[in-house]
């Protein structure tokens, strides 16, 4: 969540609680632990949510430059305040050692890049002479507080335990708010959403979803060896003279039964266990996949064998339908478009402008 839904101008992302993502994989947990992980991410940087955090090394801190951009310089004492929150919880979620070493590793490196994204932003907003007031902080503040059912003081507090003060945590919802207010004064009515797009969304959501469901398949394994051209081709043409059989209404346990090479299923007319994805080999397990509850596939190639694959039942789906997921599928390509618009706008200022990383 780049802005967590600062901006009034800006599309909020959608809901985490909404019955569209928790069908999804990216919504399947209780609203209460995601309550908790949505005030974490109110006192944490948006693109950096997903990194751990610990408590900060000791010792003598030698300021240097950490990275030039323009006549800019990032020092290292900036990078390292600003990595407080995220170093405090690497420290309480991960015991010293290699892991939590690579952890603090990663988060400075991620962040110093943003730190770099965000004065490329300030550079072309005072160029604009943009600016976020006072006021419009309050305002942003006291809407998160409303959104996750809290006062403006409580979430100052919930920065605090992060290991960001009241001064921090304006200046980030400042950075968040300058983002929201650049993207929208470059790309208002600019991005489009078409009915292809939902489609393609909403189908990759329940792509994502069928992965995470048990199914029950059936197949007719041929023997293909591909050291043999002939009985290759041989094996190929009766697998699509089989599948367009079943596909007209043949029995496809009896075809099993009378062509499948699997002697262990051939007697129970192709039928397999209960399965999940990642069970069967990968290019049967993509094929059952794609498949609705009755259909048969396209003949698929694993290694020596060609498999015909018809998916016999699946684990029911929670997801809404299309029409019932519309507005926030909406929501969710608006964001998806605005992120990939936003990483082609920030490409282009580094392209001319002078930036150097010495992290």
């Amino acid at each position: 969540m780049p802005w967590n839904g600062l901006s009034s101008s800006c599309r909020r992302p959608i809901c985490a609680n909404s019955p569209l993502m928790r069908a999804s994989s990216l919504g399947r947990n209780a609203s209460s632990a995601w309550r908790r992980r949505a005030l974490s991410c109110l006192v944490a940087l948006g693109c950096m949510v997903g990194l751990l955090a610990t408590r900060p090394a000791r010792g003598a801190v030698v300021e240097r430059v950490v990275a030039v951009v323009g006549e800019h310089a990032i020092l290292l004492s900036d990078l390292r305040s600003r990595g407080r929150p995220f170093l405090l919880r690497i420290h309480r979620e991960l015991p010293p050692g290699a892991q939590r070493t690579a952890a603090v590793s990663q988060m400075y490196k991620l962040l110093l890049d943003r730190m770099v994204e965000e004065q490329l932003q300030q550079r072309a907003a005072n160029k604009l002479h943009i600016v976020v007031a006072p006021q419009e902080i309050d305002q942003a503040i006291a809407r998160i507080a409303a959104q996750n059912g809290l006062t403006s003081l409580q979430i100052v507090q919930e920065a605090a335990r992060s290991g960001m003060n009241e001064a921090e945590y304006r200046r980030e919802i400042r950075r968040q708010l300058l983002d929201a207010k650049m993207l929208n004064l470059r790309l208002q009515g600019r991005i489009r959403i078409t009915p292809g797009d939902l489609k393609a969304a909403y189908a990759q959501i329940a792509r994502d979803e069928r992965k995470k469901l048990w199914f029950r398949a059936a197949w007719i394994v041929l023997d293909a060896p591909r050291s043999s051209r002939t009985k290759s081709r041989r094996a190929r043409d009766l697998a699509e003279r089989l599948v367009a059989r079943a596909r007209r209404g043949t029995d496809f346990a009896a075809l099993a039964r009378e062509h499948s090479n699997d002697d262990e299923s051939r007697k129970h007319g192709g039928l397999l266990g209960k399965l999940r994805f990642g069970t069967l080999p990968r290019t049967v397990d993509l094929a059952a996949l794609s498949l609705d509850v009755g259909e048969v596939s396209a003949p698929v190639r694993d290694g020596d064998r060609i498999v015909i694959v018809k998916l016999v039942q699946r684990q029911q789906s929670s997801l809404p339908s299309f029409e019932e997921a519309a507005e926030e599928l909406n929501q969710r390509v608006y964001m998806e478009k605005m992120n990939e618009a936003r990483r082609h706008w920030l490409e282009g200022l580094r392209r001319t402008t002078h930036v150097e990383v010495r992290l």
